[in-house]
Parts: structure tokens; sequence; C-alpha cells
């Protein structure tokens, strides 16, 4: 029997309307319950011949569950299933099977909220996807499947589809060389990835978004003679097919392009965030004057009418970005067409999104026309971020609100002159008013989540006169947005009330773009914070990990707000377990995150014990360091259990043995591994624990945290050395087992944990070669591909190694990957080409921020024991102008006051501290001839200069 159509099926389940799952319509979802076992059941009405399936997921998806059929509802047989659940669009092949019912089932025991399913489509074997092999069907989720060396399993997907990649999970045996192809026939096939270094579990292949209908995996060599088992293949399927972004999409491509959000067009779109330092909820704004109020609601988009002709703002030849002072959030993009400017100004302000969208007349003729705003279906986070569509059920426009969804979204300074709503019908309301103004009734209801506004205010403007619309957003449930407001009055205000949260700017220097850009950190980790905690992104990035909050905490420690830092320590002190683990990853409310990772990433034992001693050094606050002695050392000596757990396993003589166990803490490994990011961290944590517990009294707690870190150094630097042996590559390995070449992984070793003395000397300097040479390929103009800001923590080593052009080259290039250049912000990944509708992470990526301060913090000033080090690392056009100026800079000898200027041959520094005196103070200067430090003749030692504490010094050179 076949598969009956959709309107004979019934569906029940554990809550919610279970029809929304199979009425065919992909704007319709079916919310799961918070029960520990959701489920739901589909009767087909006859029993049929199943041999596939799919699911359409929404926001939130499964990670572990199973379908099941049965021909009466008594006897059930597992159809498929994944541990590998990713959302989207998820499908499924099997051996065919008779069935009535078929029903879906997750675990969910610690009754978080539950999965959403948009559709379920069940397919014949005719109609299903299947494999060109015979009986290999089965690893498309059913059934394990062996193949030897040289075989293959290829998938035919049916028609054509977007395809970003596929996951192998394998069984007793695996591929150790393995590649992926694509195909468009079934007969030329492309590769698109080759792992050569399998180690079993599971491994993931992802790749450009690409269109084909045959996927293929084949097995080149195997770990056992008798081949490779491959429990799952997973296929990773974009879901645009069928989905309303699909539909928005097509018509973005039929349409003027300039007329729709950018995304829709496959072009990758960048944004900043506005907030306030007292609220947790977010607006994103975007390059283009596009205002997204709250996660996941439709954008607001700005377009110019000018006589009858409507004009967006990517037909504009510049677009200008900029910030407020250079540095404060309060965004600005300015756009211009036929003589007619948009400036659109954005901030946050008691609970709401503000816009100001001010038109300017620059022509000199008299110039009638409108400013127009488009309420659209999508999110300015796209679709590749997890975003893209955004359903609209209702509209309604009343007076100068505007309701979506019977919610208000935004209100208007004054009443529209035109209100257009329209439903889609092969495009959104642009399509009714590109050639002209048409008016419609106010409000509109309908099942398609397609429906779309326009709101038209007139402007009749002489030369050089402006007019202005103000929209007024809630960024949160219970605020009434208030658009009558005097936007400029509210725009200093809210400056001043920055300038106040942060104090005065901490670090000048003679190159404005670094200036601004380490200020711009501070206040975006503000914008991104919860009321306790720091989250590296507004969007995608809403949780809470101390490795992202402890970078975030220093650089705020470094920025002058040294209570916010302690209190991050002491929120995060109280949720570390009571057998000492830090938890990885803690929900917005501080709850323990349950995802994957949240058990197996142990560099947080040292990230939340140095972050912690990092606090104290600044402050000297007893009290606080009262508060988290007790959760440092509970944190330390867990370090002792897990090295237990991998001495369980591995002998004296190994290479493993004295580590931590396998975790997937480093963020370039998707399977746990030996990896020596966390050694870093963990002997950090011992020498941190050691200083604190000797700081707050506990000296048998510091004799034995000396002593075991100790050990582990020993460990760590026979390991460090054996694996570096075993692979004979004269390079520093990224992990023991692995035997991956990361050096940006191995520069935390430099900072923030300060443990480099266990580093093979003898091959740092092969191993910082290789990350020159990254920069330089990247650096080139015709590269293409992704690029991690990240490495801007290869900085600290080279300076460290005394490479201070490969430095400055790595500073240019980070720099240059702002998107925009003057929001002086960064995405956790960049593309180039920058239109490249890849995965950015999210943005402002404030760890990405926070690391970038950290770097030229310690190229400016640097802490070493009794010694403060100064100009470690300081470019020559650094000098310009006024030269170097460093106000009331947090160190571990109070607070820093410095002037430095140059002025012909000679170099005057004038430093003051408010603490105790650091024993030496060296400070780099290349080139310097004679050095005088309070009439004191300096000593000179290639470029360092070092002296006794200052209070001005003069150089010659």
């Amino acid at each position: 029997m076949t598969v009956p159509r959709k309107a004979m099926w019934k569906a029940s389940a554990s809550s919610d309307v279970p029809r929304h799952a199979i009425d065919d319509r992909y704007a319709t979802i079916w919310v799961s319950d918070l029960s520990e076992k959701p489920w739901l059941e589909i009767d087909l009405g006859v029993v049929a011949t199943l041999g596939g399936l799919e699911i359409y997921w929404g926001h939130r998806s499964a990670r572990q569950y199973v379908f099941a059929g049965s021909p009466d509802g008594e006897a059930w047989t597992r159809l498929c299933a994944t541990r590998h659940g990713e959302g989207g669009q998820e499908v499924f092949g099997f051996p065919p099977a008779q069935a009535r019912f078929v029903r879906w089932s997750c675990e969910n025991p610690e009754r978080r909220p539950g999965p959403e399913i948009v559709e379920i489509n069940l397919y014949g074997p005719a109609d299903a996807v299947s494999t060109l092999e015979e009986g290999r069907i089965a690893a498309l989720g059913h059934a394990p499947v062996r193949l030897a060396a040289g075989e293959s399993i290829t998938v035919d997907l049916g028609y054509v589809r977007s395809v970003a990649g596929t996951l192998v999970e394998w069984g007793e045996t695996y591929g150790t060389d393995f590649s992926a192809y694509l195909s468009d026939d079934g007969q030329e096939f492309r590769e698109l990835g080759r792992i050569s270094t399998g180690e079993g579990q599971s491994d993931s292949f992802w790749w450009p978004y690409s269109a084909s209908r045959y996927i293929r995996l084949t097995v080149h060599a195997a770990s056992a003679p008798d081949g490779a088992v491959v429990n799952e293949l997973k296929l990773r399927i974009l879901d645009r097919d069928r989905m309303p972004i699909g539909q928005l999409e097509r018509a973005a491509r039929a349409g003027r392009g300039d007329l729709y959000p950018q995304s829709l067009l496959g072009r990758q779109v960048y944004w900043t965030v506005l907030g306030e330092f007292e609220y947790t909820e977010e607006a994103l704004f975007d390059e283009y004057g596009n205002l997204e109020p709250r996660r996941g609601s439709a954008q607001i988009m700005p377009l110019l009418r000018v006589g009858a002709k409507l004009i967006g703002a990517p037909a504009s030849e510049q677009i200008r970005c900029s910030l407020e002072s250079g540095t404060l959030p309060i965004p600005s993009v300015v756009w211009s067409a036929q003589d007619m400017e948009v400036r659109a100004t954005a901030l946050a302000h008691a609970g709401q999104a503000l816009v100001e969208y001010r038109i300017v007349n620059h022509g000199g003729a008299h110039r009638d026309g409108a400013l127009v705003l488009a309420v659209r279906p999508v999110q300015i986070n796209p679709y590749w971020q997890h975003g893209g569509h955004t359903l609209i059920d209702a509209i309604c426009v009343e007076r100068r609100e505007v309701r979506i969804n019977d919610r208000v979204h935004a209100a208007f300074s004054r009443d529209p002159d035109v209100i257009t709503v329209a439903d889609f019908d092969n495009g959104d309301v642009v399509r009714h008013i590109e050639n002209g103004a048409r008016a419609t009734d106010r409000s509109l209801r309908s099942e398609s989540g397609l429906l779309s506004a326009a709101l038209e205010f007139a402007f009749s403007l002489a030369p050089d006169a402006s007019d202005a619309i103000l929209v007024a957003a809630p960024l949160q449930d219970g605020v009434a947005p208030d658009a009558s407001v005097a936007f400029s009055a509210i725009r200093k205000s809210v400056a001043d009330g920055w300038r106040r949260r942060i104090g005065p700017r901490r670090i000048v220097v003679g190159d404005k773009e670094i200036t601004e850009t380490v200020e711009a950190q501070t206040t975006l980790i503000l914008v991104n914070a919860t009321r306790f905690a720091f989250k590296p992104g507004p969007r995608n990035y809403d949780r809470v990990w101390i490795r992202d909050g402890s970078a975030q905490a220093l650089a705020l420690l470094w920025a002058g707000l040294i209570d916010e830092a302690k209190a991050f320590v002491l929120w995060y002190s109280k949720r570390i377990c009571a057998n000492g683990l830090v938890p990885p990853i803690l929900d917005e409310d501080g709850a323990l995150n349950h995802g994957y990772g949240s058990g197996i990433e142990f560099d947080a034992q040292g990230e939340f014990v140095g972050i912690a001693a990092e606090a104290y050094r600044i402050s000297k606050d007893r009290a606080f360091l009262a508060a988290i002695i007790e959760p440092v050392v509970r944190a330390t000596f867990f370090i002792e259990e897990l090295c237990a757990r991998t001495n369980a396993l591995h002998g004296p003589e190994s290479r493993f043995h004295g580590l931590l166990p396998r975790s997937i803490s480093h963020e370039g490994y998707g399977e746990p591994t030996y990896s020596y990011w966390d050694d870093f961290f963990a002997l950090s944590a011992w020498r941190n624990c050691e200083y604190l517990a000797n700081e707050a009294g506990e000296r048998k707690t510091a004799a034995r945290a000396k002593a075991r870190g100790q050990e582990f150094a020993a460990n760590l630097a026979c390991s460090l050395r054996m694996t570096a042996a075993f692979l004979g590559k004269g390079l520093i390995a990224g992990s023991a087992d692995r035997g991956d070449i990361d050096p940006t992984s191995t520069s935390i070793a430099f900072e923030p944990c300060r443990v480099e003395d266990v580093l093979p000397h003898e091959l740092l300097r092969a191993t910082y070669d290789l990350s020159a040479a990254r920069i330089k390929s990247i650096s080139a103009p015709d590269f293409e591909g992704g690029f991690v800001p990240y490495a801007i923590r290869n900085l600290n080593a080279f300076v460290s190694l005394g490479r201070f052009e490969d430095a400055f080259r790595l500073l240019a290039l980070v720099l240059d990957c702002r998107r925009p250049r003057n929001w002086r912000h960064w995405a956790e990944v960049v593309w180039s080409p920058p239109r490249s509708p890849q995965y950015i992470g999210d943005m402002p990526h404030t760890w990405v921020g926070a690391e970038f301060v950290a770097a030229v913090r310690r190229m400016l000033v640097r802490e070493n024991g009794a010694t403060l080090e100064l100009f470690r690392a300081v470019p020559d056009h650094w000098w310009e102008g006024e030269g170097i100026r460093l106000e009331k800079l947090p160190t571990t000898f109070g607070f820093l006051d410095l002037r430095a200027s140059r002025v012909n041959s000679a170099v005057t520094v004038e430093l003051a501290l408010t603490g105790p005196s650091p024993d030496r103070v060296t400070l780099r200067y290349p080139a310097a001839r004679r050095a005088v430090a309070d009439g004191r003749l300096c000593d000179i030692d290639g470029d360092v200069i070092s002296s006794a504490y200052f209070r001005r010094l003069v150089i010659d050179y």
C-alpha cells in the first residue's frame, strides 16, 4: 500500500496541537512539552510501505530521538534514529517497512523546553532517499553498515537539494582515511573533503553550501582488515526548499535586489547590537539601517521613495557606518540616492530600541518623497546563522503603532501617510508598492506566516532641509514604546551615561583604530552581558561560558571595571559543583547547561581560578579573597581526580600519563581529545591556587598546590616532548593523541596561562613559523576561505619570542577583519570574500574583542612578578601625534598613569603609580642609545631599557 495523502493522516501527541506537524504547512509548529519523554504519533489510516522520512525543525530541535513503526499500534519496530540531531531538515532512509502508525519520541530528563517540529514527511521506498549500492540504505539512521576499503555509500536525494555536509558515526571499527563527494548526475563526483587521520567515534564534513543530488562517502582505509562500520551517515541538508525562507529567497531573486534584505540574496549581512547595561535584552541593527528589535523578530527596513521610485540602501554607491564618539554603542548608518541622504542612528533606552531615520535634501531643488518603513517576516540574523524567517500571522497598524501577532512591534513619531499590508503572493509588500504608494486595509490575518507591511511617511524638503521619523520598539514584554521623545536629548543622555559607566579612555596611542577599537570592546561586553555574567554574543551565543566570560572579565578588569569583574567571579563561584568541577557552560539565568560539552570541557578549572587570581591581584580585596578561596581550592584540587582518570588508562611510560582526560574544550576538536589546551590551563590553576592560598594564609594548601603543580608541570613537559618525538615533525603538537599542530592553541601557554616554561624551547621557532606563514596567506588579496580572529592570541607568543614584525602583521590582519570596520568589532569567523553566506558564529563576538584588548594591553603594559614591563611591542606609528597615553590603568602596582611622547630624537616617558612600586621597570624602545630615569643612567640591553621605578624617563635614540 502506498503512503496515503496527508489529509487522511491523524496525529496525537504528549502536548500542544499535533496536527501542526503533519498539516503540510511549513508556517505552523508543534511544540513539545516539558515532559521527560515527549512523543508524537501519526496514524496513516491504513498500513503502508515506508522507506524514508524527513523532519523539519523549528527553533529548538532534539539531539537524540527515534522513530518507530507499527502496523497495529501494539508491536513496534525501530525505523530510524539519531544521536546527532542538529535541527533544520533531517533526512532518513531505511529498508521497506510496513506501518500504519509512526511514533517519534526523545529523551528529555532535565525537562528543558522541548523541541519544535514544523513538519514530518513520510515516504514510500520509491519516493524516499535511496542508495546506489544495494543494502546500504540502513546507514541513514536504521542500522550499521560495514564498508571494506575502497567501498562507498552513495545517497540519491531524489532531486537537487542544498547540501552543507555530512557526519559519520563509526562502529567498533572505523575509517582511518575517507572522503565525502557530491554529484549532480550520479556519474561524475567531486571531492568536498577528505580525512586521513580518522580515529573513530564520529567525524564531520562541512563545506560551503552546494546544490547536488548525490552524496557519497568512500572509505579508503579502515582500522581493521574487514573494513569500517558506519553506525550512521547523517546528511546535512538545508531546509530552505519547502520552508517559508525558500519562498522569500525566490521572491528576492526575482525582484530588485536593493529592496530586499540582502541575506535573502545569499549575501552575508553584518550587524551590531543595541542594549543597556542594566537590561539583558538586545536588538540588532545592521549595516543598512535595518532593525531587529527582539530575538527572532521581524525586521524593519528603511526604503526611500523619491518621486515614484523606491530605493534601498544596497543601491547606494557608499554606505558609511560609525559609532558615537568612535566607541559608544550608538551606531549610525548613512547612505544616499539622487542627492537625498538617509541617516539612521540607533540606541537603546528605557527598555526600547530607538532609531531616528533622518532624510536630508543635499540637492539644489525642492524634493518630494517618502521614507518607507517595511516590516518583513525576516530576521537580520540570517538563515545560515539559525535565523532567517520569522512568523507573521497577523499585522495591524493602529495610528502610530504596528502590532505583529497581536503584540506591539514598534511605534512611530507620527502617523504614516500611506499604509500597505499584504500577504505573500510570489513576493511581499514591496512587490505592491515598488512603482508607487498603494493604500490597503490596515490589518490582515493569514496562516501563511508571511505577512508584511509598509508604512510611508511623506516629506517635502527644500534644499539642505531635513525631516526625521523616530521608531521605538520594545526590547521586552511590559515596555510600552514611546516615539514622542526628544531623540537628540536622549542620544546625549545615553552617550553621557555610557561615558560615566566606562570611565575615562584608558588607552590612547597614535593609531586611532587601535584606541577606539580597544575602548569599544568595553561597552560591547556590557551590552552583551546578562545582569551577572558575560555572554560572547547577542543571538547564537546566548549562554555563559567560563572560557569566554573569564576573558571578558579580564578585559573589564583592565578597563577599570573592577567591581564588575569581581561580581562575575563571585557569581560563577556559587555554581561550582560540590566535587570541584567547574561547569563550562551556564544558561543565561545561571542554571547548568546540559548541552553537548557540558561535562567534558576541562579548561574551565584553570579559567575560573585564573580570573579569580587576576581579580585579586588587581583589587587586593581581602573580602573578595575570603569569599573565593574555598571554591578556588575545590576547583583546583579536582584536577587531581581528572588526572587520575587518565592515569587509570595510561601508565607512567605513556605520553598521556598525568594529563587531563579527553575533552572538547578547544573548539577545534569535535570529538574528545587529549588537548594540551586544557593542560596549560590546569597548570596555571595550580600556580594561581598556590598564590591565592598564600595570600589567604593557608600555607599547607599553598604548599600542596605547589607540589602538585610541579608534578603536573613535569608530566606536561615530558608529554609535549614525547608527542613531538612521536610525530617526528620538529613541532609542538596541539594534542597528545591527534598530533595536530595548532599554534593558536599553544599560545595560551604564554598568555593568559604564563606556563611557557613547559614548552620545548627548541621547537618554538618552527611551530610559530607556521603561524607566520598562515598570516601571510590570509593577508593575500586572492585569499578565499575562513579565518578566526581568535588567532590574535598568537600575538602574545610572537611578542614573547621577540618576533615583533610577525606580531604587527597579525595585528593589522585582525584589524582588517572588523565588520563593518568603523563599528569596531568582529564576528567569531571571518570569511573572504566578505559577502560569502557562511556561518560567522555571532557578532559582536566579545570573546574575540576581549582577546584583542588583552593583546594590546600586554603590548603596552605587563606585570611580571615585581617587574613592570612597558612597551614590549609598540609599532612605530603608535608614537605619532601626541604619542601614548595611559590613564588610570589598573595594574598589580595600583592605577597607572603614563604620558609618552617623541620629539626630534628624544622620547619622554612620565609615569605614576598609586600602589606599591615595582622593583624594576623595563621599557623597550628600538635603537635607544641612552636613557636617563630621574637623573639616573639606565642599563640598556639591546632594545630593552632597565631601571628602578621612575617618574620621568628620557631616551635618546
